[in-house]
């Protein structure tokens, strides 16, 4: 199976390991960008299966960010989750009109982050969800086998899901 691309739009360098390490290497290919227009170029150059996005950016902020691609770009496709520490009723709001695909407000858990993607991903690509679900579990049998069970990842969730949990 063809990995799910990524980008992980984070300013903070320790959410940004975080999130490297929460997502895992089978399963995601991944890129990092510290603000919005270089998140901006990235999306741009490699038109990425999954966007997580911090609203809090320097240079572009990520709501900003949000407007280019669905409304300039007109880019509906990419499935768009904001991670950020705003939780106000409009802020999530503003986002959901913009078409995002989830919202994770911070602090993220680490155990969590992986399937909650993964959940956000079978709402966007449902004809790639049955083979990145199956991955998931094949990775997490893996760790377990090798005593990491629960290192990372909670239970995948199941590609029939149409509301994440």
């Amino acid at each position: 199976m063809e990995k799910i691309k990524i980008l992980v739009v984070e300013d903070h360098k320790v959410s940004q390991k975080l999130l490297d390490h929460a997502l895992q290497d089978e399963v995601y290919d991944k890129r990092f960008a510290d603000n919005g227009q270089a998140a901006l170029d990235n999306y741009r150059e490699w038109k990425p299966d999954i966007i997580l996005l911090d609203l809090l950016l320097p240079v572009v902020s990520g709501y900003s960010m949000l407007k280019e691609i669905r409304i300039k770009e007109k880019d509906t496709s990419t499935a768009i989750i904001v991670i950020s520490s705003l939780m106000s009723k409009e802020d999530i709001m503003d986002c959901v009109k913009l078409g995002i695909q989830g919202y994770i407000v911070k602090p993220i858990n680490v155990k969590e982050i992986g399937r909650k993607v993964l959940e956000h991903f079978i709402k966007a690509y449902p004809a790639r969800a049955t083979e990145a679900v199956e991955l998931f579990k094949l990775v997490k049998s893996k760790q377990e086998a090798a005593g990491q069970a629960g290192s990372s990842e909670a239970d995948p969730p199941e590609s029939s899901s149409s509301e994440p949990g």
